[in-house]
């Protein structure tokens, strides 16, 4: 099989490496992918995410037999639609299931709709009406734009002055677009944790739970980032949680989906919280997460790409995972990110220095002299197993702590709530 994956970031780099892994995969290609991935044989196609046309008339031209769309852009765009109505197999939600993701007004009422635990919330269109509810109501509130904002139109207000300056932010000075519309929700409490679904013409499969850090710095202090770090699985995830999860969000979701006319095909990825009440649902997303897929791949058998080729052809598929251990892996992140950040290290000493026990997944870097170097706000992830989290970070932090490259940090304490507490202590 020929297979063409969508994106240039570390998801791609992660997924693209795995299913290099496949007997059944004679080469990958990544668009526009990065060169880190080179290393792995991957072959790089200059073509932007968003230039559907081009992709497309390329897949066609090179007789790719599946495409796997990594980032949220494209499938906002329409990239599914096109590819099979053009007889193109491709893994992805349609335009208009990938609203789950890209409107959160639509995500909410598909959720009150059907019974599906979530925070409470209300829609605003214009600022004097939103601003007169939050004043009536209790903080913290979460605020959210409407439709696609790159992972940057959430805010939690701790007070009504930081409601009001998000509620202007979004509805007067429109920053995430002219028709602007905002979601305000009652503040959830609990752990959170990532679940992920392969979706595709009735057969669902589900995958190991995972937790990101989105903090820039430990402790979860600093700003907001893309994520610094994860792991998988999740301690506190019970197995009974686990099929609660399954029974009372994930499969309703899908049976609502498909009487709203949207049947859902590709990643669906819950974001969770659990509360006192059970667990609840924050947010979904209709693709892998990054950086929770660079620490899932690794969890899951070499036969990966025949999983998603059976979904594709509509024979009965199966997801095989390995026994090797939880997976963990940290990020490092450019000085400065995620405001202005420094550019052009070189980052030979720590690819050199790589043990096999560690992978090394590339994000944002670029090539000067046959060296990779640093690029992007988020360069790498140092990717790891063990025979419990501890062990895996641990081999994580020596490579990282070895070897360090200037202008660049990482956070120290990925995991680190949950290898300190015992599974047992954490189940609620």
């Amino acid at each position: 099989m020929k297979v063409l994956v969508i994106g240039g970031g570390g998801r791609e780099h992660a997924l693209a490496r795995k299913f290099m892994q496949s007997d059944q995969v004679d080469q990958v290609y990544c668009a526009p992918g990065n060169p880190g991935m080179a290393s792995d044989g991957i072959k790089l196609v200059p073509l932007a995410v968003d230039q559907v046309d081009e992709l497309l008339a390329w897949a066609q031209a090179t007789e790719i037999d599946w495409t796997f769309v990594g980032p949220e852009l494209p499938l906002f765009l329409g990239i599914v639609d096109r590819f099979r109505a053009a007889g193109q197999k491709i893994f992805g939600p349609s335009q208009a299931a990938a609203r789950l993701e890209s409107s959160k007004k639509f995500a909410k009422e598909i959720l009150v709709e059907n019974g599906i635990p979530t925070a409470h919330y209300q829609v605003f269109t214009d600022f004097p009406t939103a601003q007169a509810y939050i004043q009536a109501a209790s903080f913290p509130l979460v605020i959210k734009a409407d439709g696609p904002a790159a992972g940057k139109g959430v805010v939690i207000a701790q007070d009504l002055a930081s409601a009001e300056a998000a509620l202007a932010d979004i509805l007067e000075d429109k920053r995430y677009g002219s028709q602007s519309q905002v979601v305000v929700e009652e503040c959830l409490t609990g752990p959170e944790f990532s679940f992920f679904s392969l979706v595709h013409d009735g057969q669902v499969l589900h995958l190991p739970t995972a937790q990101d850090h989105k903090r820039a710095y430990d402790q979860d202090r600093g700003p907001n980032t893309g994520g610094m770090g994860a792991y998988a699985p999740v301690p506190f995830v019970s197995e009974a949680l686990y099929q609660e999860v399954v029974r009372t969000i994930v499969d309703p979701l899908l049976q609502a989906m498909e009487a709203a006319g949207h049947p859902y095909s590709g990643v669906l990825y819950t974001g969770l919280m659990l509360t006192a009440e059970g667990p609840k649902v924050i947010e979904f997303n209709t693709r892998f997460g990054d950086p929770e897929t660079q620490i899932l791949m690794p969890l899951l058998g070499d036969d990966f790409a025949e999983t998603i080729d059976q979904l594709l052809e509509g024979q009965p598929a199966q997801l095989t995972l390995n026994e090797t251990g939880p997976s963990l892996g940290v990020v490092l992140a450019a000085e400065g990110y995620p405001t202005p950040y420094a550019k052009g290290m070189d980052l030979t000493p720590l690819v050199q220095a790589c043990p096999s026990e560690i992978s090394l997944i590339y994000a944002g870097v670029g090539e000067k002299s046959g060296h990779l170097t640093a690029q992007g706000g988020r360069i790498l992830m140092a990717v790891a197993q063990g025979r419990d989290l501890t062990q895996a970070a641990e081999r994580v932090y020596a490579l990282l702590d070895q070897h360090p490259i200037p202008q660049t940090f990482y956070r120290h304490d990925i995991g680190g709530q949950a290898i300190t507490q015992p599974k047992e202590e954490k189940i609620s």
